[in-house]
């Protein structure tokens, strides 16, 4: 996988357009608290990598994710997302122009563990329980949708 991170990487224009991409989809396996944390770090590392920003959320088994970065950069990071096989009923809800990223830092929130777990896995933060994570995002379509997902909106069945 890092030879397909560095092929995107070396692929990126010089500066191509920002966009926020955003999904959802349904997990085909159950996760752990440990593959969560996994998970997270995995992506932290992947999106440092490629210059890509977000934030990924999970309640119930579905997952919500926004993803900021290079059109290209995004687009293709979305492609190799779409194939993991440990989800399905992958669903692009928006792909657009932004004008500047809303998420300094990947970040997740989970629902399914509980408010101390989450204080203890570092680069979590309490978004189904304190809603904190959203203080600084301008009103927009990503903040919107992550309030519906939060709300339980967004649930793929």
């Amino acid at each position: 996988m890092n030879t397909l991170l560095e092929r995107i990487k070396n692929q990126k224009a010089i500066m191509t357009e920002l966009i926020h991409l955003i999904y959802a989809s349904k997990a085909s396996i159950d996760f752990s608290k440990d593959e969560i944390v996994v998970l997270l770090e995995k992506a932290r590392n992947t999106n440092k990598f490629l210059d890509v920003t977000g934030m990924l959320l999970s309640d119930s088994g579905g997952f919500l994710q926004v993803l900021e970065g290079e059109e290209k950069t995004v687009n293709q990071l979305f492609s190799v997302i779409s194939g993991d096989g440990r989800h399905n009923n992958v669903v692009k809800i928006i792909s657009e122009a932004i004008p500047e990223r809303q998420f300094d830092d990947w970040t997740m929130g989970e629902a399914s563990i509980s408010r101390q777990e989450l204080v203890e896995i570092e680069g979590m933060n309490d978004f189904f329980t304190g809603n904190t994570c959203l203080v600084n995002i301008n009103v927009g379509r990503a903040k919107k949708i992550l309030d519906a997902f939060a709300q339980g909106r967004w649930r793929l069945e």
